[in-house]
């Protein structure tokens, strides 16, 4: 069985589902991670200041985009899955065709998309046709409201086919339920168990993505800690689907 999972960005599906990768693979299933900003902006081009701060907490600098297309590949390697990268560039790139940037701040990547961004959805979807109609699907449930979250969930609903979903980690931490109330009856969830290699495998997998660790915790020992955390939950990792 193939299974593509869909990243917003370049260490979603690893801080999600690392472990369930390495399980399927482990199992003989193909597996695949479909990065959807996965693109680098001009060289040279304008940045903002919140880009920017990023860049510089994250160690990269103008490298960015570069240094985490590495990781990626790093991290799928670890969780025995292929890759593939968009050329979407990271909402924290992207810019109104004035020159506009359209997240320039923390607060506006857990807002609204903007509504120059609409078409980008249409865009995405495009890409995902590609995906073959005999894999299974699975996308983020976008918790946490991080627009790029939001744009693959849509753009992946756009295809009009069955779709499996997976609680957007560490978001999810933030949720009393992954699953609103009023929606919960129409949403059917599956435990899909995670053995200590396999936590083992997950924590690697996101700590190849060395830039971003910072982003949650203070080092990789914190962030292995909270894995296993979330893990000893129901030793697994659940999906949802829609019934």
């Amino acid at each position: 069985m193939q299974w593509i999972y869909l990243s917003p960005h370049f260490d979603d599906v690893a801080l999600s589902c690392g472990g369930l990768l390495w399980e399927q693979a482990r199992s003989g299933h193909a597996v695949q991670v479909w990065t959807v900003c996965g693109g680098a902006p001009a060289e040279g081009g304008d940045l903002s200041e919140f880009a920017q701060a990023l860049h510089r907490r994250w160690g990269t600098g103008a490298e960015a985009v570069e240094s985490r297309r590495a990781e990626d590949i790093a991290s799928c390697l670890r969780m025995g899955a292929s890759w593939r990268h968009f050329n979407l560039l990271d909402c924290i790139y992207r810019q109104a065709p004035g020159g506009e940037h359209l997240y320039a701040s923390e607060q506006a990547i857990f807002g609204e998309l903007h509504p120059a961004d609409l078409p980008t959805i249409q865009a995405v979807h495009r890409e995902l046709v590609a995906a073959p109609l005999d894999a299974v699907l699975v996308c983020p449930l976008a918790l946490g409201g991080h627009v790029d979250h939001k744009l693959t969930r849509q753009a992946a609903e756009m295809l009009g086919r069955p779709l499996w979903y997976y609680p957007d980690y560490p978001y999810v931490l933030r949720q009393a339920e992954p699953i609103p109330a009023w929606e919960r009856e129409m949403w059917q969830a599956r435990v899909f168990p995670v053995s200590q290699p396999g936590l083992d495998a997950w924590g690697e997998a996101v700590a190849a993505h060395a830039s971003q660790i910072s982003t949650f915790w203070i080092d990789a020992e914190a962030m292995r800690a909270a894995i296993k955390e979330y893990w000893g939950e129901i030793r697994g990792v659940r999906l949802w689907v829609r019934t």
